[in-house]
């Protein structure tokens, strides 16, 4: 399913709507992957603000699996309407029951402080070999991935920082282009941005990936300049800790030129199956 079309939801009323599942043929999925949630919470938040006021971040939870063969429901509960900021609340519902709740803050252009962290030296995409294709894809179990390339930094290539526990990096981008739409490219980050990131906790120990239960428990996003996700996107990542069956992980977001247009917190479920000896 494209991308637009999952970003595209359906309004049922004030306030209210519906956006589509993706079930691959075969019904693999065992449950909704959580990017798709978020991305389509935070299209439901941008309905309802004024064009002039741009996302700047999000905050959310997962609260239940979510079921990938049946719509979800967006609620959204206009929180504040001010002069510089507005704040937007969604509850993503299925069955009855409240799966995602998500905050996300909308700023009207502004201007201030600039600067940032330089961005990482790192391989050019071009030189990295491309996972679209079966194998990456039967692995993730996530067909809805065929229209992204995803690049993987290899281990040995990263430029490993001293005192970091765990590193990953990822080049990903949209492989055909997309419309101008400045909230589409943001709402397709949205989704991406929970595809790899757990996976940099595991880096180390890439063996215990079978014996792990792995789950996104709470995402956060900061959108800092504008950017296009059909253009090459750089997933700087890293685990700082990993503790009672959960990590966090970290993600910078750099556009080709080294900018950074985004930064994401995430901890995840990374506890071991029941049964397991270490």
């Amino acid at each position: 399913m494209a991308i637009e079309a999952i970003l595209d939801l359906e309004q049922l009323e004030v306030d209210i709507y519906r956006g589509g599942a993706f079930q691959p043929p075969g019904g693999y999925l065992q449950r909704t992957f959580g990017g798709h949630v978020a991305g389509q919470s935070l299209v439901s938040a941008v309905r309802t603000v004024d064009p002039s006021f741009h996302v700047h971040s999000l905050h959310g939870y997962f609260l239940r699996p979510g079921d990938a063969d049946h719509p979800t429901v967006y609620l959204v509960e206009r929180v504040r309407d001010g002069g510089s900021f507005c704040t937007r609340r969604v509850s993503a519902v299925q069955h009855g029951q409240t799966i995602f709740t998500m905050s996300a803050s909308f700023q009207i252009e502004q201007f201030g402080l600039e600067h940032q962290d330089t961005a990482p030296v790192t391989p050019e995409p071009t030189e990295l070999p491309s996972t679209r294709g079966e194998g990456f894809f039967d692995y993730t179990g996530f067909a809805q991935f065929a229209e992204w390339d995803v690049r993987f930094v290899p281990q040995d290539e990263l430029n490993h920082l001293p005192g970091k526990a765990a590193q990953q990096q990822v080049w990903f981008r949209h492989i055909d282009p997309l419309p101008d739409d400045p909230v589409l490219h943001i709402c397709a980050l949205a989704y991406m941005s929970d595809l790899t990131l757990l996976g940099c906790a595991q880096v180390n120990e890439p063996e215990l990936h079978d014996e792990l239960m792995i789950a996104s428990l709470d995402h956060a996003l900061w959108f800092m300049r504008p950017f296009r996700a059909d253009e090459w996107l750089l997933y700087d990542q890293s685990s700082p800790s990993a503790a009672g069956g959960r990590a966090l992980c970290q993600g910078r977001i750099y556009n080709r030129d080294g900018a950074m247009v985004a930064s994401v917190v995430q901890e995840g479920l990374t506890r071991f199956k029941r049964g397991h000896q270490r």
